[in-house]
């Protein structure tokens, strides 16, 4: 028997004014001998046994383009089976919401995890917006849908979230008060929904 597969798509900028990310580049610090432990690499360690896991590395994460991510997201498409767990993160999250708004996977999805996702417009996400005002739900079919958003996060604010529940009312809102935008090392929330879902 096949092990349930777990897809982690990571967030990203998307950028268009080249100064602007270099500006972002020049300030952001970087220390290779202080590599913090993401909540992503504790949750793989912990399910990786009973579990498929993959982290698809998306095409320019600092300058994404909704059209790059969708090619190199569907090369994964034909190792895909039958109740797949999907898990976006803030970008990750706006670019699976648009594609299993517009597409259909050939595989059903058991659970699909939208965390600080971007959904309203929103400075450098460019492309990876839905179109609130038309958007009629998801094409493939997903059993359950999760969504993970902090009041205090300070780079998607929690009306993303709000008015995602406004147009997919069926969706679970898992809110806290002090996760900021989900740039900690564990996440045991999320762990106990996908392996107890």
């Amino acid at each position: 028997m096949e092990k349930p597969q777990v897809i982690f798509i990571h967030g990203g900028d998307a950028i268009r004014d080249p100064e602007k990310l270099y500006q972002l580049l020049r300030a952001r610090s970087f220390n290779p001998y202080e590599q913090k432990k993401k909540w992503r690499d504790e949750l793989i360690e912990n399910i990786g046994g009973n579990y498929e896991c993959h982290t698809l590395s998306m095409p320019n994460a600092f300058w994404a383009d909704y059209e790059a991510w969708k090619i190199w997201f569907e090369k994964m498409t034909p190792y895909m089976h039958d109740g797949l767990i999907l898990v976006g993160h803030s970008l990750g999250g706006g670019f699976l919401l648009r594609y299993l708004g517009e597409n259909t996977l050939p595989v059903r999805v058991a659970q699909l995890h939208l965390l600080a996702p971007v959904v309203l417009d929103l400075e450098d996400c460019d492309g990876f917006l839905i179109e609130s005002s038309s958007w009629a739900g998801f094409k493939t079919a997903i059993d359950a849908v999760h969504v993970w958003h902090s009041t205090d996060d300070n780079f998607v604010p929690i009306a993303h979230s709000e008015k995602l529940l406004e147009l997919y009312p069926s969706a679970t809102l898992h809110r806290f008060t002090d996760r900021g935008h989900f740039l900690t090392e564990s996440f045991p929330e999320l762990e106990a929904v996908i392996t107890t879902t």
